[in-house]
């Protein structure tokens, strides 16, 4: 029988088919990837687009907690391909998958300021994908100062309400409402961070309300109160007592005491602080503000004959405060305003205290109070007035959040002032809630 054999040519050609189907079997994944982990071609990313991005691209943001993510729209694209920068530096971030397309995304405590995050996509070596967004973080609120006339007394009628205003970032001047006694005023002036508006008011009490917002949504709300008209002294409550000083913090400070005089209860005592120069008038330097600050009364409800202490500071941002401060050689106070009330405070307690001047030479107070009356009461005040002879020279208010009957709690007080301290020789303590 004839015998029969293949050419060896095509042996050659099958035997390498056979090696080339078993390397293709055998070689590893590509690098940096698995089996089961979605794996790109050459193509990686040269038609990937970012969909969206959060925060967006030139945004204002008032939280510096944010989750700052890119929308890619395919899921082929590894992380390992993937860099997400911070202003500038590397981040860790996480993945997740939305239908057909795939989101990159980290969380971020951020100082407030401009923000830049960059997402990179890489193929090989070679940088197929950048997308940056650049925000700010903004959580200051707008800042409101300098407003005028605040706890002052204005001759009137034509008063101009002044504030200036900042932010950090950018204010919204379409946001800003202005309200004097609840009634809004549209035809205000803002210009360079300043607002006036020359309102034309009766005699008597009235409050300024300013509202602002900035470019993040910050709002910003300030309050303040004035006092129209010549001063006279309101009838029927009087001030008893009073004297003035320069603190060892330069401020100068105007105390005293009023009483009621009549025979009805009354709250809400206002009291006017007026600086006078030598020759006894009210300093103010030629301005529409004269050096004139407006207080309460510390005890708020005062029955038939019952005094109360009163104690006005004048703060370093008043107006012409150092023209003030070199001027000042009197003080004087008055009663310019109260009201009539039914209400009846609850007094029902008892004081008890200690005061000396300490090694230090600070004046200090160690009281005890004891509620005697029947009922619980919250909120309690603790009034202590500290005499030289017959003249306050300072007071001083501690709180008690609550006492039950017969409960009782210990207050302590330090007068802050080693001159006025040195001065003291006795004290009174009235509580009230």
């Amino acid at each position: 029988m004839k015998s029969w054999r293949l050419p060896a040519s095509i042996i050659a050609i099958t035997a390498i088919a056979i090696i080339a189907a078993y390397l293709s079997f055998a070689s590893p994944p590509p690098s940096g990837g698995s089996p089961n982990e979605n794996s790109s071609d050459g193509d990686l990313g040269l038609n990937s687009s970012v969909l969206s991005s959060y925060p967006g691209n030139s945004s204002i943001l008032n939280s510096n907690q944010v989750v700052i993510s890119f929308l890619l729209n395919e899921t082929s694209i590894k992380s390992s391909d993937v860099s997400i920068l911070l202003n500038g530096t590397p981040v860790a971030f996480q993945v997740s998958v939305e239908g057909g397309t795939k989101r990159f995304y980290y969380n971020a405590v951020l100082p407030e300021g401009l923000q830049r995050s960059t997402l990179q996509v890489r193929s090989g070596n070679a940088t197929v994908l950048e997308y940056s967004i650049t925000f700010w973080v903004d959580v200051t609120p707008p800042r409101i100062y300098g407003v005028s006339p605040e706890n002052q007394r204005v001759a009137g009628p034509t008063v101009r309400i002044s504030a200036s205003i900042s932010d950090n970032f950018r204010l919204e001047a379409s946001s800003m409402s202005l309200k004097i006694d609840s009634t809004r005023i549209r035809s205000f002036v803002y210009s360079s961070g300043k607002l006036y508006y020359d309102a034309r008011l009766s005699d008597g009490n009235h409050t300024v309300t300013l509202s602002v917002r900035d470019a993040a949504g910050n709002s910003a709300e300030r309050t303040w109160g004035f006092v129209v008209g010549q001063a006279t002294e309101a009838q029927g409550v009087s001030v008893t007592a009073k004297t003035g000083y320069i603190n060892e913090k330069g401020l100068p400070v105007i105390v005293g005491e009023v009483k009621n005089n009549g025979n009805t209860t009354v709250s809400d005592i206002l009291i006017n602080g007026s600086l006078l120069c030598s020759k006894g008038n009210v300093i103010n330097n030629d301005k529409p503000q004269p050096a004139i600050i407006l207080q309460y009364a510390e005890l708020p409800v005062l029955m038939p004959g019952e005094v109360s202490p009163f104690k006005i500071v004048m703060p370093e941002t008043f107006p012409d405060f150092d023209y003030i401060l070199k001027n000042v050689r009197k003080f004087n106070a008055s009663v310019v305003n109260y009201s009539v009330t039914s209400s009846v405070p609850y007094r029902d307690f008892e004081t008890a205290g200690t005061g000396a001047v300490d090694q230090e030479g600070y004046y200090r107070l160690s009281a005890e109070v004891v509620n005697t009356g029947s009922m619980g009461v919250q909120d309690i005040k603790v009034v202590a007035t500290f005499y030289s002879a017959d003249l306050v020279f300072d007071v001083q208010v501690a709180s008690i959040p609550a006492l039950g009957p017969g409960e009782s709690a210990s207050v302590a007080f330090t007068v802050p002032d080693k001159q006025v301290s040195s001065k003291i020789n006795s004290f009174d303590l009235e509580v009230f809630a």
